[in-house]
Parts: structure tokens; C-alpha cells; sequence
């Protein structure tokens, strides 16, 4: 198990350390309009980057990690670190993010990316940890990214049962560090199976908890936020909340949907 402090936070984040300062014509050359992207799991791995920068006792906060540094140094430094054997977290992650997000036409640029990302999990890097298992998850365990809980009857017909280990190992040790989703996925996992139910709700509370304390999540987890308390105002009885909790779910329902839909009008 990881030993890292939590990234979680009060209502202040911790300030970490600065980013280079670089400019948005450069972003734009590399990058072009990539990091817009739309995609929940790429928007969240830049999050997880983010927070883990400016998280101080992070065991890789001196791993000089993310967009800014990669447009500071530029591109060819980190595939020449890469190219010359250099296979620590900052190298491996950076490129990965180059491939992921570079305006260049990259082949197999995916699969690329997964494999220098596995390395960074398999070193300890808790944002690589996420991306690996949410790749799993959408790509091998679930029939779809709209219904993004695997289904255990699926998983054990199609002899996936070691990748599904693998994946909720992942899950666990960004949860553990306190990443909200992660605690979200751990969450609805477990809460899907009716022997695990009560766990899974319980997950899903720190989840919330984490997700409301810390400003760094602010507009960014809303429709699993709803979700989790849409599970815990209907089942919560698994676990014991009176109604008056139950309540306090209902309500943070329609504040966060009422948020989201003036988002998307």
C-alpha cells in the first residue's frame, strides 16, 4: 500500500510548487486545441497531475510533471530522455502526455501512451495509477462509458477476472491517497454487488466528503457527485442513515444538478 499523505484538502489547497511560467502561442504549437478535450478520463488525469503537483508531501512532488514542463523544456528534451533509456516518473509520464494530447500525428499513440503510464504505476505514481485502471475499466471491463460499473457475472464469462484485480488494485491505491475518483469508481463497484453493499456506500460518503472539502474538485466531479448521493438517498438504509441524512442527500442532489444543467444550457 502506498504511504503518500492524502491530496485531499480543506478549503485551501495547499499551494505546492509554481509551474514554469509559459505562453499560450507555445501551448497552442505543441497542443493545438488537444487539451479542450472533452473526455472525462484524460480531463481527470490532468487533474490528478495537477493535484499531485501541489500536494508538497507527494513522494514525486520534486518530478517535474505535466504540460507546463514539457512546453518549458520542449517537446524533443523529454523523447531524447526518453530515447536515451532515462526511465524516471517526469520522462515517462511527460511523453505519455505528448502522445496523448500532441497536435502531431502520432501511430498507435494509445497503446504507447497505457504502456509508458503502466511504468509510472508500477514506479508509484498515483496519477498514472488512475489512468491505467480507468483505461481497463472503459476499454476491457464495462460494456460501455455510460454504464461504467463492471458487471461480475460479465467479468468472470470472459476470463477477465485478473485484469478486474488488477484494475480495483489500481483504484485503491489512488483512493487510498485520497483522490475523490477514484473513491467514486471504488465506490459504485462495491455498491453494485449486494455482499459489498454496505462498504461501497461508505466509500461513496468519503468520496463526497473528499469532493466537497477541496476546492481543487470545484466544477469538475458534479455528475458523480449526484450520482453518489442519488445511491446513498436510495439505499443509505444498508448502512444506517436517518432521514434526516438522507435528506441532506436529496438536497445535494438538486444544488449540483441545478448546477450542471445551467452549465450545459
Amino acid at each position: 500500500m502506498m504511504t503518500a499523505a492524502s491530496v485531499s484538502a480543506s478549503t485551501d489547497a495547499p499551494s505546492g510548487k509554481p509551474f514554469p511560467e509559459v505562453t499560450f502561442d507555445r501551448v497552442s504549437e505543441i497542443f493545438g486545441h488537444n487539451l479542450d478535450t472533452s473526455e472525462e478520463r484524460l480531463q481527470t488525469l490532468l487533474l490528478a497531475i495537477g493535484m499531485d503537483h501541489t500536494t508538497p508531501t507527494s513522494p514525486h512532488f520534486q518530478e517535474e510533471v505535466g504540460i507546463p514542463f514539457i512546453v518549458h523544456y520542449g517537446p524533443n528534451h523529454w523523447v531524447n530522455r526518453l530515447t536515451s533509456g532515462d526511465m524516471s516518473v517526469g520522462v515517462l509520464v511527460n511523453n505519455a502526455l505528448l502522445l496523448l494530447f500532441a497536435e502531431a500525428d502520432i501511430p498507435n499513440r494509445e497503446q504507447a501512451a497505457f504502456d509508458l503510464m503502466k511504468l509510472a504505476s508500477d514506479k508509484g505514481y498515483w496519477p498514472a495509477d488512475y489512468f491505467v485502471a480507468e483505461t481497463n475499466l472503459l476499454n476491457h471491463l464495462v460494456r460501455g462509458p455510460e454504464v461504467a460499473i463492471p458487471m461480475a457475472p460479465t467479468i468472470e464469462a470472459s476470463g477477465l477476472k485478473q485484469l478486474a484485480r488488477d484494475t480495483m488494485d489500481s483504484f485503491s491505491r489512488c483512493a487510498e491517497i485520497g483522490f475523490a475518483p477514484c473513491r467514486y469508481r471504488i465506490g459504485f463497484w462495491l455498491s453494485n454487488s449486494q455482499k459489498t453493499l454496505q462498504d461501497g456506500l461508505k466509500v461513496l460518503q468519503a468520496a463526497i466528503d473528499v469532493n466537497l472539502k477541496d476546492t481543487r474538485y470545484e466544477d469538475k466531479l458534479d455528475g458523480a457527485l449526484v450520482a453518489a448521493a442519488q445511491e446513498l438517498a436510495e439505499r443509505g438504509g444498508a448502512i444506517g442513515l436517518n432521514s434526516d441524512t438522507v435528506d441532506q442527500y436529496r438536497k445535494l442532489i438538486d444544488q449540483y444538478s441545478r448546477s450542471t444543467s445551467r452549465l450545459v444550457n
